[in-house]
This record gives structure tokens, C-alpha cells and sequence, in this order.
């Protein structure tokens, strides 16, 4: 029994018990015929209920049994466009809200409970379906639930093809796509691939499953592909290895390649290529903001997280995370965002949240072991390893593993110099940290790197200035640290960069703007420096910042994008 409001002299008490004993005596009362005051017929057979019963169930029922109906006062009702045994199954369900759902009959049980808007039904056939999806079967999935208009799945099993997108293409099911339907998803800013190429042989695949039907297509269907980023010589070398190619789908080739090397070339409207950039985005989540003219005590931890889409240039808002938090490690597994740790009001977490982009919300996964703050973050091995920070009275030196398949996280050993409000990335199979604040309270120069196969560390050459609250990514092999910030400069707009095979720290172009705690990514060979604080003057608190910066490595020059909605430092950025 369930006290729902306590008092001295009262309590109102709700049971669970008494609603399920009511309805299965209604259930045996059916069985029985007894005070049934309709019958069902479905083909040949007949089913006596209760339209009491039926009405409560459904909005199809209660508008069947309504005194408009000609239905209403006939003591037998024909129900068509359902067959009795899966009328049985729901009927079942109605007077026990119990169900067996199998892979064999969870089809005709969606569409029959569509049809009688028995919705707790269908959202049951939804949970199934979403358990049994996997990239063999997802587009015949989504094909039915497109004939059946269930917006809800439909959606959600969209999402799940983008983000399985290079195993759903050479799955046996994508053939069987429409045009329309594979024109769609190949134009999703949301498909899950490491480059255009594979879009466009995706394509292709599509027309030449059959060529005679398709190739008249062809034009449509590659519409969607953004050959800009595609390279001409990776081009030609498909179109001369595909001796199956017709005549008409080779001119229509070369004649994409002839603009791949002239883009100036003059093409017909209707064979005229889109330029977009590419489909990856970059997730910032969490930190802290500060306007300006506010107190040091003015700064407020942040939930919401900000999508950028490279190719409008513009910031959005996405699922806010469950709690707000700066201080905090991002980093991507597995097609999966984490978000680890962090602080607010000066309290240490040790939760950690994992967003998932097919259903596109955060879920709570296992907790640290212990709460930290300013800790590192990144994946290795396909695991997730969280090291150092300031785990409340001291810097932490331990470090922790997470296993996806266990959801657990094991502390795994000590780090050589413990730190926090350090760089962390992964380069190689290696875990490489960089900067941060030592147990002295001094902002460091020295780098380190971690083999966690052999669990040994390795000292680096120092970097040429020290820097706390730094930003750290790799690119092209080579590790970038990006501002920062020391006692005696305040923020950073310096950069330095980091070649394993040089073994040594060499300067770059500077940012435009000193930023600390910087969140730093690298998206298709160029390197995203988003938020950070500035520098503070006559002892006032620094000001958050919500401007961007982008560096081109082959320039060596920084350049100023998009503002993000929110200004914010000491959060993550991930990239999908």
C-alpha cells in the first residue's frame, strides 16, 4: 500500500493490488460470459465482452459503443481489418495488460493496436522493436513503421540508420530503399561516417543493384554526396575500376570528375554538385558562465549543451544535461558522448552521463569510484579512462578505467605527476597529458605519456610555457596545446605543438583570443577552440567568452566563426 498523503488524524492510502484484483475478475467474468453485453464477431469467430471495459480502453471503443454509431445498440459488432487470434492477443492485454510479444507476431500486433488505438500497445511494440533493431533489419523496420505513420519510432529508427549508417549500407535491406527514402537519409547532417566517399559509393551501390530500373537516378541520387571533399584522383580510380558501369552512368562520372578538377566548368543546371562541408558536429557540453561586470562568486555551472553545424556555421541546443556541472571530462566511445565528473557550489562529482544519438537524451552509466574535478578524460582501447583531478581535499592521483560491456568503472593505478585542470588526449593507442596544476599548486610545463598495455609511464620534453586550464587535441599526428593560463601571464592565447617523432614542443600561430579552459577538438583537419575565460583586470573576475576560432595547420593562421548561444569555459567538446 502506497500512504499518498500522511497526517495525524488521516492518511489517504492508494493500492496497486485492489486495481489489478478488479481487473482480473473482469478478465474471469469474460471467460465465464458473465454480464458481457456485446460480442465481437472476426471472421468466423465471435468474442463476448464488456463495452464498459472496451470504451476505457480505447478512443476506438469508446467511439464504436457511443450512441452516434449505428454499432451502439447491436448485440453483435463485426470488427474488420484485424484477424481473431491477434484480436485474442489484444483482448488478452484489455482485461490483464499483460501481452506476449514475439518477433513473429509484433508486426500484426502494431498494426492491429494502431488501428483499435490501443496506444500502450504500440508503444509496447515500439520498446520491442527497439531491442531487437540492429543494422541487418533497421531499414525494414523503418519501412513499416513509414507505412503505419508512427512518427515516434519512425524517428527514432532514422536516427539509429545514421548512426549505423556503414553497416545498414551493405546490408541486403538497403537495396530495397526508394529513391526518396535513400535520397533523404544520404542528405542527413546527421549520417555517422569518417568520409564522404563512403556516401558516395553507397550511392552507387544503390543504382548498380539495378542499374537497367536506376541509372536513371543516378543524377538524384548523387545530389546528396558533397564531392568537394571527395579527392579527384579517389574518383577516377572508382570510375576506371567498374568495368560494369553503363555508358550513360560512365559519362555522367566523368563528367563529375571533370568538375572535381575545374571546379570554373560550366554543367548543366540538373547536374550541378551541392557544396556542403561535412557531416560531423561537435557537442559542448557542460562548464561555467560569467557576464561581464560580475563577482568571482558570480558564475553559474551550466546543463544545457550546444550543437555546431559546420555547414550553417550556427550553434543550437541539443538535450541539457541531467546535472549541471564545470570541471567535467568529455570524450566519445563507441558512438557514445560522456560526460564525467565535475563540480558545482564547490561540490565534487562523481557521476558520470552517456548520450546516445539514436535516441538523442542522456542516461545516467556507473559512477567513479571517487569524485573529481579538472580530471582528465579519454577514450583508449575501447575503454574510457579517467585520470588525476581534485577529488575535494587533495589532487588526485589515482586513475580509472571504464568498461562499456560491464558499465563499471576500476582504479587502475597512480599517475607519475598527479594533476588537474590538465590537456588529456589519445594518440596512437597512447594516453598522452599535458600541463595543469601540480600538488604545489604551481602550473606545470611537463607532458607525459601512458602505454596502458604495459601500464608505464613516460616523461615528455616540457612545453615552453606553463599552462593550467589548457586545451588539448590531436591533429595530424601531432598533439596541440591551446592557451591556457599561469599566474604570471594570466590567459593564454599562445599555442604549442607536439610531434612524437620530433620529440620536441614548437610554437604556432597565437589565437586571437587568450582563452582558459578552452575546450579544444579537431574536425576535418582543422582545429575548433571554442569558450574559455579572458584574462581579468585590476583583481575583477574573468569574463567567459562565447566566441570561436578555427586553425588551419597548412596556413598556420587562425580564423573567427560562429558565437556560440551561451558563453562558458571549463566544459567539453566532443565530436560525433
Amino acid at each position: 500500500y502506497c500512504n499518498v498523503i500522511p497526517s495525524a488524524e488521516q492518511a489517504l492510502f492508494a493500492s496497486d493490488r485492489y486495481a489489478r484484483l478488479i481487473l482480473a475478475q473482469m478478465n474471469k467474468m469474460r471467460l465465464r460470459t458473465d454480464f458481457c453485453d456485446v460480442r465481437l464477431r472476426l471472421g468466423g469467430r465471435v468474442f463476448s465482452v464488456h463495452k464498459l471495459v472496451l470504451a476505457a480502453s480505447s478512443p476506438y471503443f469508446s467511439a464504436l459503443f457511443s450512441g452516434g454509431m449505428s454499432e451502439a445498440d447491436k448485440e453483435e459488432v463485426q470488427i474488420l481489418g484485424v484477424e481473431a487470434p491477434v484480436f485474442e492477443v489484444l483482448l488478452e492485454f484489455i482485461y490483464t495488460g499483460m501481452i506476449n510479444v514475439t518477433v513473429e507476431n509484433m508486426q500484426e500486433l502494431m498494426v492491429a493496436a494502431d488501428m483499435l488505438q490501443l496506444s500502450e500497445v504500440v508503444s509496447i511494440c515500439g520498446e520491442f522493436l527497439k531491442g531487437h533493431m540492429d543494422p541487418s533489419n533497421c531499414v525494414g523496420v523503418y519501412q513499416f513503421l513509414e507505412q503505419i505513420a508512427c512518427m515516434d519510432m519512425l524517428a527514432f529508427t532514422e536516427n539509429y540508420i545514421q548512426v549505423h549508417f556503414l553497416e545498414v549500407c551493405v546490408s541486403d535491406e538497403f537495396w530495397g530503399l526508394s529513391k526518396g527514402q535513400l535520397v533523404k537519409l544520404l542528405r542527413s547532417e546527421e549520417l555517422r561516417i569518417e568520409d564522404e566517399y563512403q556516401v558516395f559509393t553507397a550511392a552507387m551501390d544503390w543504382v548498380l543493384q539495378d542499374v537497367t530500373k536506376r541509372k536513371k537516378h543516378v543524377v538524384e541520387v548523387l545530389d546528396p554526396v558533397r564531392f568537394p571533399l571527395l579527392s579527384p584522383q579517389r574518383l577516377f580510380k572508382y570510375i576506371e575500376g567498374r568495368s560494369n558501369l553503363s555508358s550513360h552512368l560512365q559519362c555522367k562520372l566523368s563528367r563529375l570528375y571533370e568538375y572535381q578538377l575545374d571546379p570554373n566548368l560550366i554543367i548543366p543546371f540538373h547536374e550541378v554538385i551541392q557544396v556542403f562541408a561535412s557531416r560531423l558536429v561537435s557537442p559542448v557540453s557542460g562548464g561555467y558562465t560569467r557576464l561581464q561586470g560580475g563577482r568571482w562568486s558570480d558564475s553559474r555551472a551550466l546543463s544545457c549543451v550546444e550543437r555546431f553545424d559546420s555547414f550553417s556555421q550556427y550553434w543550437t541546443t541539443v538535450s541539457s544535461l541531467h546535472q549541471a556541472r564545470s570541471g567535467l571530462g568529455v570524450a566519445v566511445l563507441e558512438g557514445m558522448i560522456y560526460v564525467v565528473g565535475g563540480e558545482k557550489d564547490s561540490m565534487i562529482f562523481d557521476c558520470t552521463e552517456r548520450y546516445d544519438p539514436v535516441t538523442k537524451q542522456w542516461a545516467a552509466v556507473a559512477s567513479l569510484n571517487f569524485p573529481r574535478c579538472g580530471v582528465g578524460v579519454c577514450p583508449c582501447h575501447g575503454a574510457l579512462y579517467a585520470l588525476g583531478g581534485w577529488v575535494g581535499s587533495e589532487i588526485g592521483k589515482t586513475m580509472e578505467r571504464y568498461d562499456p560491456t560491464e558499465n563499471k568503472w576500476e582504479i587502475i593505478g597512480s599517475m607519475a605527476v598527479p594533476r588537474y585542470y590538465f590537456g588529456c588526449c589519445e594518440l596512437q593507442g597512447f594516453i598522452y597529458v599535458i600541463g595543469g596544476i601540480s600538488d604545489e599548486g604551481m602550473e606545470l610545463r611537463s607532458a607525459e605519456v601512458y602505454d596502458p598495455i604495459s601500464r608505464r609511464w613516460s616523461a615528455l620534453p616540457v612545453m615552453v610555457t606553463r599552462r593550467a586550464y589548457v586545451g588539448v587535441a590531436c591533429l595530424n599526428n601531432c598533439i596541440y596545446a591551446v592557451g591556457g593560463w599561469n599566474e604570471a601571464l594570466g590567459s593564454l592565447e599562445t599555442v604549442e605543438k607536439y610531434c612524437p617523432e620530433e620529440e620536441k614542443w614548437v610554437e604556432v600561430a597565437p589565437m586571437a583570443v587568450a582563452r582558459a579552459g578552452v575546450s579544444v577538438s579537431a574536425v576535418n583537419g582543422l582545429l575548433y577552440a571554442v569558450g574559455g575565460r579572458a584574462s581579468s583586470r585590476d583583481f575583477s573576475a574573468p569574463v567567459t567568452v562565447d566566441s570561436v576560432e578555427i586553425y588551419d595547420p597548412h596556413l598556420d593562421t587562425w580564423t573567427e566563426i560562429g558565437n556560440m548561444i551561451t558563453s562558458r569555459c571549463d566544459g567539453g567538446v566532443a565530436v560525433l
